[in-house]
């Protein structure tokens, strides 16, 4: 078993979650790397190979982050058939310790989806916080769901 991990902090999960994806056999951070270069040099042509594994390394962590979502809906009362719904307990949280666990399953997919589009933890908290302001912008407009498409394009504002 391996040795306890010190972690106190989003970088030292970047650092610990690079380290397992190599341990398994995929360098996400490499990849990442990659991408980051191939930006810079303005290399990454349309039909560029790189396009193409980057996309399969992401749809596998896509994959399993989706497995671990089922997994975390496991832990709801969310089938309309069964007792606890008929008695309007659907979606009661049953198995909270397990909700939890899955939760940081996620978390670890999510990180190494990051790693893949070459994201660091700086780029994660400098685009939260542009994408945090966009949201609070839809939402003061009270834009309905039937608006989302118009103003798709302020994503790109998000550097």
């Amino acid at each position: 078993m391996a040795e306890q991990q010190a972690v106190s902090s989003l970088e030292d999960i970047w650092i610990h979650q690079q380290d397992l994806n190599r341990r398994a056999g995929f360098d996400t951070a490499g990849l990442g790397q990659s991408l980051v270069d191939a930006l810079k040099a303005g290399e990454l042509a349309e039909d560029s190979p790189l396009r193409v594994r980057l996309g399969k390394a992401i749809k596998n962590y896509i994959d399993a982050m989706s497995s671990e979502c089922h997994e975390l809906q496991g832990c709801l009362a969310w089938k309309h058939w069964y007792r606890e719904a008929k008695q309007g307990r659907q979606y009661e949280l049953q198995d909270i310790q397990n909700a939890r666990v899955e939760a940081i399953d996620m978390l670890f997919f999510w990180v190494s989806i990051c790693q893949i589009l070459g994201l660091s933890p700086r780029d994660v908290y400098r685009l939260y916080a542009a994408k945090l302001e966009i949201n609070h912008k839809r939402q003061d407009e009270k834009r309905s769901q039937a608006d989302h498409a118009d103003h798709e394009s302020e994503n790109r504002s998000v550097l």
